[in-house]
């Protein structure tokens, strides 16, 4: 009776700890990262909600976003030698030394705008700062290790960025891409940046070689070019969309070895984006139809005006004589910032920089603004997120780094990201016979990241993108640890 007793609780126990073991697997670091992907467009709908309707900045997302990753950093803190304590604690003091400069320095330019606050300055330090811990985690978790888990993450979080602008749509709640009223961008704060994560998540889709997966991807691909052409209707969506369409034609066409190149798919890929680019000159895209009313606007201020010049400057006309006739409170905009926006003001004229080049006017303002101010540490420590005046805010990722952030504050953001680049560059150069499509695919991927956040806005700067980017630099180190170890076996 006590042996089948013993026997009893033997079983029992071994029970409990099989069921232990699962939860354990269930509960590990990879599958929190995933989860991380997973919620990405759930807290960036969260945060629009919060925003929009309860009128505030703070969300769930602000503080639940940053929670995976540190648990994550924590624990490959706690399991590191002394040594990598060492190194990791350097690191991290380095970024809250320039934190602090960064801070000091921005509460003596600041405007007495309630725009410009110190505690919202903290926060997008503090969000950029986790998104070089997040790419760290990442790295560290899935270093040589199948990926399949953020692969099918990705997915997930596509099809959810996907039927919330579909439920958006339906329940005619939907946000517009431009104040104009032109695109749909569902329920998200940013354009650009919804459509710099679809186009960058077609790069680990369309490389995704799992067949029960392909059968969610290839819908979820046909979606995305109907809403980054036509819906969405920014230049990112749609020159980025015909680009990555564009490149994997290439690529799956042996296009870098010339010896191999399929010319059935380069003849069927050629007519594909030919007749994409033929649909959407039919049906007319947003991004077209927007330019185009710009430019009706700017004509219509021309004929509402005597002053020959309004053409050239288009809204700039109106804060210049609102400076001019005392109409703006220092608390919305100090000193330096008028001077800055009247000078930008004669430069626009002179160069013949029209309202459509309003990227153009944003990047001549904040450089006359740097200048204005005439400390040359601003050069170095930047000069501060939330010292931008609104209607002037640079909307082109590295350079508005370069002015909000600094050189240093460039410099320890992205240097991470390029190193990677650079990194996987060398490789596939040196060894360019191994590297295969998926290699081909994430390196320019990355590239595309780079070239994106140069031109366009809200594409570093918004980590539901960079969480994106992350994956993608992730994949990438995997390829190039496989090429390296084919060349050791070689050898």
């Amino acid at each position: 009776m006590l042996e089948k007793s013993y026997k009893e609780n033997l079983l029992k126990n071994k029970k409990n700890g099989e069921e232990m073991e699962k939860i354990k697997r269930k509960l590990n670091i990879e599958n929190l990262l995933a989860v991380f992907i997973i919620i990405c467009p759930i807290l960036d709908i969260a945060s629009f909600i919060f925003r929009n309707i309860f009128n505030t900045k703070i969300s769930p997302s602000t503080i639940i976003r940053p929670i995976i990753p540190m648990i994550a950093f924590l624990y490959y803190f706690i399991k590191a030698d002394k040594k990598y304590k060492l190194k990791m604690f350097g690191i991290s003091a380095v970024y809250g030394i320039y934190a602090i400069i960064h801070l000091i320095l921005f509460t003596t330019v600041r405007s007495e705008s309630s725009y410009s606050n110190i505690s919202h300055e903290l926060q997008y330090l503090v969000n950029y700062t986790f998104m070089i811990i997040i790419l760290y985690v990442f790295i560290k978790t899935f270093k040589e290790k199948l990926t399949e888990k953020i692969e099918k993450a990705t997915i997930i979080s596509v099809g959810i960025y996907l039927l919330s602008i579909i439920l958006s749509i339906v329940t005619n709640t939907m946000s517009s891409t431009y104040i104009e009223g032109m695109g749909i961008k569902g329920w998200f704060e940013s354009g650009n940046s919804i459509s710099a994560t679809l186009i960058l998540s077609m790069y680990i889709l369309l490389m995704n070689k799992n067949k029960k997966y392909r059968k969610i991807i290839i819908p979820e691909l046909i979606l995305m070019g109907i809403f980054l052409t036509l819906l969405i209707g920014t230049r990112v969506g749609l020159y980025g969309y015909i680009l990555t369409i564009g490149i994997f034609v290439l690529v799956k066409s042996n296009i870098f070895n010339i010896h191999k190149i399929n010319k059935k798919l380069v003849i069927i890929g050629g007519t594909s984006i030919a007749l994409i680019i033929l649909v959407i000159g039919l049906v007319g895209s947003n991004t077209f139809t927007r330019r185009q009313h710009l430019k009706d606007i700017e004509a219509n201020i021309v004929d509402s005006s005597n002053n020959e010049e309004a053409h050239l400057t288009g809204s700039l006309m109106e804060i210049k004589d609102k400076i001019d006739n005392r109409q703006i409170d220092e608390k919305y905009m100090n000193e330096i910032q008028q001077k800055s926006v009247l000078e930008l003001y004669d430069i626009a004229n002179k160069l013949q920089i029209s309202n459509n080049d309003q990227r153009m006017q944003q990047l001549l303002y904040n450089a006359i603004l740097v200048k204005n101010q005439a400390n040359p540490l601003l050069i170095l420590f930047g000069n501060g997120y939330m010292n931008q005046f609104r209607e002037l805010v640079l909307e082109m990722d590295i350079p508005a780094f370069l002015f909000n952030f600094g050189i240093i504050g460039l410099f320890l953001y992205f240097v991470p990201f390029l190193s990677i680049f650079i990194y996987a560059l060398y490789w596939a150069i040196k060894r360019y016979k191994s590297i295969d499509e998926q290699y081909i695919m994430y390196l320019l991927g990355l590239g595309l990241s780079f070239a994106l956040s140069v031109f366009s806005g809200y594409v570093f700067f918004n980590m539901s993108t960079d969480s994106i980017i992350i994956v993608i630099c992730v994949l990438l180190l995997n390829k190039v640890e496989e090429v390296k170890k084919e060349e050791i076996w070689k050898k």
